[in-house]
């Protein structure tokens, strides 16, 4: 018989613990939208359309995970598309700001021989910035999964009970089930089925 150990958790505890934790993350998921909504508002001024648009479009996903996430969490599902969003495009600004440092900024310093205008290294250090704010924001995205992902585990594996008396119920009906399927295979009035003889035949005198 399948005994269940009783537990005091109550029903839904793992949805109430992803809850938790998007709670608790919220603050910096909403932190990292805030940075990566000025630095997007940065970049359109300084006249990088293409990356400010593409950063829209990693706010606004990450907006959603934020306004549908339930019990005031974050949606882990949206979630994650935002923090797929936001690894390609961090990586993406990552390698702009390796592009312009190799081939843009240095070339001032080989031709001019002259003191580097800090206003060179404005646009290689905003990619940098944004690059770092996306790729934090996609680690933040991906706990928030990997947490979700577990909790959705533990509901399928382990059954949960409100009290104690409720697993009690349980294994009493689940070993009258066990009896009676037992009992149901023994045949009418409890006698074992008859099982044929599997010996010799010999012929009586």
């Amino acid at each position: 018989m399948n005994v269940v150990p009783p537990t005091n958790e109550a029903p839904g505890s793992g949805d109430v613990t992803a809850a938790s934790f998007g709670r608790q993350m919220k603050p910096w998921f909403v932190t990292f939208l805030i940075l990566q909504t000025l630095l997007l508002v940065l970049r359109w001024r300084m006249g990088d359309a293409h990356g400010a648009l593409l950063m829209l479009a990693v706010v606004a996903v990450g907006c959603l995970a934020l306004t549908v996430g339930v019990r005031g969490g974050i949606d882990e599902v949206y979630g994650g598309y935002f923090g797929l969003m936001a690894l390609v495009s961090g990586l993406l600004d990552l390698n702009l700001a390796i592009e312009s440092l190799v081939w843009g900024d240095w070339r001032h310093l080989h031709h001019a021989q002259a003191k580097i205008k800090l206003a060179s290294f404005a646009k290689p250090l905003l990619y940098l910035v944004c690059a770092l704010v996306q790729l934090l924001a996609a680690f933040i995205a991906y706990l928030l999964y990997k947490d979700a992902e577990l909790d959705g585990d533990y509901d399928v594996t382990e059954p949960v009970f409100a009290t104690p008396d409720d697993a009690r119920i349980y294994n009493a009906v689940l070993s009258h089930s066990e009896r009676q399927t037992s009992m149901q295979a023994r045949g009418p009035g409890g006698i074992p089925p008859l099982k044929p003889f599997a010996g010799a035949a010999h012929k009586l005198p």
